[in-house]
C-alpha cells in the first residue's frame, strides 16, 4: 500500500522515518516535509493511508486531508497533533479523519493505530475485488444458469472477444501501462455495444457486439491493435465467439492461444488464423555448451559475453514464452548435470525453484539478461573450484555491487568471502572496469540516483538513501562531483526537458 506521512518539523519527520521502517517490506512508504509536495505526488501515487501533522506553513493537515478525500474520499487518513481539543476532533470526524496520535508520540500508540488503519485498507480491498471477480466470474468464468434468461440471452449472441495481456502475466504493470474502459472507448469509433472487464492488472477482455461474420470483416481490429501499442508491450488475442459458443469457452480457449503462443519480450497478435510455432533452438544449446565449460573450468570472466550473445540469439530468433521458459529450465538442469559429473559433491541452488518463479514477471530482454546472470552466479557460488584466479571474480563483483549498492557493502567483505587477496583483487577489477572498487561503486550509486530523479521522484534525501547515502549533505557532494551540478539543478533541467 502506498502511505503518506507529512511533517514540517525536520526531526519529527526524521524521527517518524525511524519509527516506520518496520512497514518498508510490505508498503512503499513516502515522506514529505509540507503538504504541497504530497498534493503534488497525489496522481502519480495515490496513498492508501495518510499521516499527517496538523499545523504546518502553507496548507495545513487538515486542509490537506480535504484535498486528499477530494482526490479519493475511500483515504484513510491519521492527524499527529498537539492538540486535544474538541474542535479538531469534530473537524476531523467531518473531513472524514480516522484516528488521531498525540505528540510527543509513543511508539505503541503509533503502531496500534497504524495497523488498525492497515487493517481496514485491506479488507476494502479484498471486499472490492472479490466484488469485482464475482461480477467477471459471473459473466466469463461460471455456466449460464437455464433459468436466467438475461444472462442466458447474453451468453447466446456473437461478439468479438478480444483478450488482452499487459506486459506478461505476473509483471508489475505501471500506471502509463493501465488500459481503462475509457481508453477502449476511445478505440471503438462507431456506435457498437461494448463491454470492457478487468479480471486483474494484467489480463483484461474486450467484448464487442458482433450480429454477423460481415460484421467482424468490416470490423477494424487493426486500427484497435495500433492503438493499443502506445500503452508498452500488449499481447492480443481475438476471435469471434458465435451464438452456439458458450462465453465461457470462448474466453478459454483465447487464454489457451495466448499461453501456447505469446512470444516473450515484444508484442503477439493472435487469431484461429495467425498463431506462431516453435522454432528449432540448436544454436541456443551451442551457446550453453560453452557456458557448461567455462563454469567447469573457472572462467567465469567471460560468462557474461556468453549470456549476451544467448539473449540476442533468443531476441532475433522470436522464441514463443513458452518454449523460452523450458528451455531455460532444461538448460539449468544440463549444466548442473554437467557440472555434477565432475565432482563428488552436491551441487543445489538454494531456492532455485525461486528464479523460476520469477520469470513470467519479466518483460524485456534485458531483464531476462540479468535473470540469467543472477542464476548463473548462483551457480557458480555453488560449484566447487580451487584457486579461482582473480580475474575471474570481476563479472561477481560487478553483479553483487548491482544487487547490493544501496547497503554498506566494502571490497575486503567480498574478498574475506571468495577468500582473495583484495590487494590482488583490486589491481585486478581496476585492470578490467579502469575504475576502482569505490569509483565503480560511487557510478553505479549516482547512475541509479538520476533513473530515481527521472522517473519523478523529488525528495533528495529519500533518492539518496535508496541508493545507499543515509546523510544527505554527502549525498548532495557526491552527486555534484560526479555530474557537475547539484540534484537540485539536474531535477530542473529534467523538468525542463
Amino acid at each position: 500500500m502506498n502511505v503518506f506521512i507529512v511533517e514540517d518539523e525536520y526531526w519529527a519527520l526524521l524521527e517518524l522515518q525511524t519509527l516506520l521502517k518496520k512497514y518498508e517490506s510490505k508498503h512503499h512508504m513516502y515522506y514529505f516535509e509540507n503538504g504541497e509536495d504530497a498534493l503534488e505526488a497525489l496522481e502519480e501515487q495515490p496513498p492508501d493511508l495518510v499521516i499527517t501533522d496538523i499545523t504546518m506553513p502553507g496548507i495545513n493537515g487538515l486542509e490537506l486531508i480535504e484535498k486528499v478525500k477530494s482526490f479519493d474520499e475511500r483515504t484513510e487518513c491519521i492527524l499527529l497533533t498537539v492538540h486535544d481539543t474538541f474542535e479538531y476532533a469534530k473537524r476531523g470526524i467531518q473531513l472524514g479523519v480516522a484516528d488521531y496520535v498525540l505528540k510527543p508520540i509513543k511508539k505503541d500508540a503509533l503502531y496500534d493505530t497504524i495497523d488498525v488503519r492497515l487493517k481496514v485498507i485491506e479488507e476494502r480491498k479484498r471486499e472490492e475485488t472479490e466484488k469485482q471477480h464475482w461480477s467477471i466470474n459471473k459473466l466469463l468464468f461460471q455456466s449460464v444458469e437455464e433459468n436466467n434468461f438475461d444472462m442466458e440471452s447474453f451468453d447466446n449472441q456473437s461478439f468479438v472477444l478480444i483478450y488482452l495481456l499487459v506486459s506478461n502475466w505476473k509483471a508489475t504493470v505501471s500506471s502509463s501501462m493501465s488500459i481503462e474502459m475509457k481508453n477502449m472507448e476511445d478505440l471503438i469509433e462507431r456506435d457498437e455495444i461494448c463491454w470492457f472487464l478487468s479480471i486483474d492488472a494484467q489480463r483484461k477482455v474486450l467484448l464487442i457486439s458482433n450480429p454477423n461474420q460481415k460484421y467482424l470483416m468490416d470490423f477494424p481490429l487493426a486500427d484497435i491493435y495500433q492503438e493499443l501499442y502506445r500503452f508498452g508491450q500488449i499481447h492480443v488475442c481475438s476471435l469471434l465467439k458465435s451464438a452456439d459458443v458458450s462465453l465461457n469457452a470462448c474466453f478459454h480457449e483465447a487464454e489457451q492461444l495466448m499461453d501456447r503462443h505469446k512470444l516473450f519480450g515484444e508484442t503477439t497478435i493472435l487469431d484461429q488464423h495467425n498463431l506462431t510455432s516453435e522454432k528449432e533452438l540448436q544454436g541456443l544449446w551451442s551457446i550453453v555448451r560453452i557456458i557448461e565449460n567455462k563454469i567447469k573450468e573457472n572462467q567465469f570472466a567471460s560468462i557474461p559475453r556468453q549470456i549476451n550473445d544467448l539473449v540476442e540469439l533468443i531476441e532475433k530468433e522470436k522464441i514463443l514464452q513458452k518454449q523460452l521458459f523450458q528451455f531455460l529450465l532444461d538448460m539449468y538442469y544440463a549444466i548442473i548435470y554437467k557440472l555434477q559429473q565432475s565432482t563428488s559433491n552436491v551441487i543445489k541452488i538454494v531456492e532455485g525453484d525461486r528464479y523460476f518463479d520469477q520469470l513470467e514477471s519479466l518483460e524485456t530482454f534485458d531483464q531476462l539478461k540479468n535473470w540469467l546472470i543472477n542464476l548463473l552466479n548462483e551457480i557458480v557460488k555453488v560449484t566447487p573450484h580451487h584457486d579461482v584466479a582473480p580475474k575471474h571474480l570481476i563479472p561477481m563483483i560487478k553483479t553483487w555491487i548491482a544487487n547490493f549498492h544501496s547497503t554498506n557493502i566494502t571490497f575486503q567483505q567480498f574478498a574475506d568471502e571468495h577468500h582473495v587477496s583484495v590487494s590482488y583483487l583490486s589491481r585486478e577489477f581496476k585492470e578490467q572496469t579502469a575504475m576502482t572498487f569505490s569509483e565503480y561503486l560511487t557510478d553505479v550509486r549516482i547512475t541509479k540516483a538520476k533513473e530515481l530523479f527521472d522517473k519523478g521522484m523529488e525528495r533528495t534525501a529519500e533518492v539518496g538513501a535508496l541508493v545507499g547515502y543515509q546523510d544527505p549533505k554527502h549525498f548532495r557532494t557526491v552527486f555534484k562531483k560526479v555530474t557537475g551540478m547539484t540534484p537540485k539543478d539536474y531535477k530542473n533541467i529534467q523538468k525542463r526537458g
